[in-house]
């Protein structure tokens, strides 16, 4: 017979040995029954009644081959994909289980064949997620690193299915490979992540605009001004308020003023061009527009395209005294942070700047001066409300 035998559990797991330490040659290739008997592709030969060694080698021979059947089958009864691997990395053992996790990936014919010949031999079977493309340089990698692993890694399958997959090898070189579905925790970590993504993007964006909200805006002028401080850059912050929005909201009902909030926010969010700019809604029917990186020429121009983006949008306003569309009133701020002045400052400014240009007619914009600068937090920014309308 030959130098291996294969035995097959009634499971379809299999497991493969050599001769035994002895060197006796007797054929270990079938299965017991129930009662015993041999069964399988390599039948026994009779039991020998001529002499008392012949009886003990056939004893030997039966103890042995219900020791392997115990051992495959309580290893196919195991909840986790198991691998065994000899000290010249052939295939000595595959259970069900692993069998089931890589859709018959293994089969009778491989017990014995080496892991390198075997990944060669099934490269196009493509029970790996990775790109087929990058197998190969997968395989070099896999092989380089096999068996030295000390943590778990995560191993994608076909049909989204992972597994952890555990190595460690035993004192005669043996390598023990176990793999762990973990499938449902994948898939419930993903959608835990998921939903941790929307609640963030949700608490960092405004429901009716989708726009970035306050809270948002806060942290970019904070992360902002830390970056231009550090660098010694300029910062520029456009402050936007709708002209007359109660009139609006009086002429047309709340749910007009909506849709004009939505329709100003999209035109808004046109104008930002360069990575890093950001358009927020402040608050109520202001805007805020952030330019890292922008001088105050260039700040002007994006205020200009605001403008002309919104006469382009054409949304009615019958009741505003300014123009029969809506319009903006824009104030523009731009400072080099410092250690000596605060992001707040910033706001302020432009803030100030806005609401001249609401007193100097509106449906423009006007650039933050000295003395927008010097405004304290609790000063009133214009003439009396009395006087005029937002």
């Amino acid at each position: 017979m030959g130098e291996h035998a294969a035995v097959i559990n009634g499971d379809g797991g299999f497991f493969w040995h050599g001769l035994p330490a002895n060197g006796l040659d007797f054929d270990l290739g079938g299965l017991l029954n129930g009662n015993g008997a041999a069964i399988g592709q390599h039948p026994m030969s009779e039991k020998p009644q001529n002499s008392d060694m012949q009886r003990q080698l056939w004893a030997a021979k039966l103890e042995t081959q219900r020791t392997h059947q115990l051992l495959a089958t309580s290893l196919d009864k195991l909840g986790v994909g198991l691998e065994i691997w000899d000290a010249q990395d052939r295939l000595v053992f595959c259970n069900k289980k692993n069998n089931r996790m890589h859709d018959d990936f293994y089969t009778i014919d491989d017990v014995g064949q080496t892991f390198h010949s075997l990944m060669l031999a099934n490269l196009k079977r493509s029970q790996w997620s990775e790109d087929y493309n990058r197998k190969k340089v997968w395989m070099e990698q896999r092989l380089s690193t096999r068996g030295q692993s000390r943590e778990p890694y995560l191993q994608g399958l076909l049909g989204g299915r992972w597994v952890n997959v555990y190595e460690t090898r035993t004192l005669e070189g043996h390598l023990i490979v176990a793999r762990v579905d973990v499938s449902d925790l994948v898939r419930k970590g993903n959608d835990l992540e998921a939903m941790n993504r929307q609640l963030a993007l949700q608490s960092a964006t405004d429901a009716l605009t989708g726009l970035a909200n306050r809270r948002q805006f806060d942290e970019a002028l904070n992360t902002e001004w830390l970056r231009a401080a550090r660098g010694e850059n300029g910062l520029c912050l456009l402050m936007i308020d709708i002209d007359h929005f109660k009139r609006f909201n009086d002429h047309y009902g709340h749910l007009a003023g909506d849709e004009c909030l939505r329709r100003v926010g999209v035109a808004l969010n046109r104008c930002v061009r360069r990575a890093g700019e950001m358009v927020a809604r402040f608050g109520g029917e202001e805007f805020v527009m952030l330019l890292p990186g922008s001088d105050i020429e260039q700040a002007r121009e994006t205020a200009q395209r605001c403008l002309e983006q919104l006469e382009a949008e054409a949304i009615a306003h019958a009741a505003s005294p300014t123009a029969p569309r809506v319009t903006l009133s824009i104030g523009v701020a731009w400072v080099k942070p410092d250690a000596r002045t605060e992001a707040t400052a910033l706001v302020n400014a432009a803030d100030a700047a806005m609401y001249r240009a609401k007193t100097n007619g509106r449906n423009g914009c006007q650039i933050a001066v000295q003395n927008d600068w010097e405004i304290e937090d609790d000063a009133p920014r214009t003439v009396p409300a009395a006087l005029w309308e937002r």
